[in-house]
């Protein structure tokens, strides 16, 4: 039984450190004409582009650190501007969101 028990284990370990390639960081070529007219504006300081998970869903979350408005410019992952309380609750947004990652930064390359 123990031996079982131990083999079991041992492949439930080997299943569960498979080798996993991370997910590309890529800005989205609907995004890009965007982060070029903020780029040749001159005004991207502190701009930049989160991805955030909801719904199952990629989200992109454009904000300069000058703007007035946190929330101006959300994208769903088809390039969609999210209308709150529309297309989006923005408490269930804020309150759900997840996996933050950086796609882009004022001043990165964008090919």
């Amino acid at each position: 039984m123990r031996k079982l028990f131990f083999i079991l284990f041992l492949l439930t370990t080997m299943l569960s450190c498979q080798d996993r390639e991370p997910e590309p960081i890529i800005v989205p070529i609907w995004l890009k004409p965007r982060l070029v007219e903020l780029e040749n504006s001159g005004g991207c300081h502190g701009c930049r582009v989160q991805r955030w998970t909801y719904n199952e869903e990629y989200f992109y979350h454009l904000y300069c650190d000058y703007w007035s408005c946190s929330n101006c410019e959300v994208y769903k992952s088809n390039g969609t501007l999210v209308e709150w309380g529309v297309t989006a609750d923005p408490v269930d947004f804020e309150a759900n969101k997840h996996r933050p990652t950086i796609v882009w930064e004022c001043g990165d390359e964008l090919d």
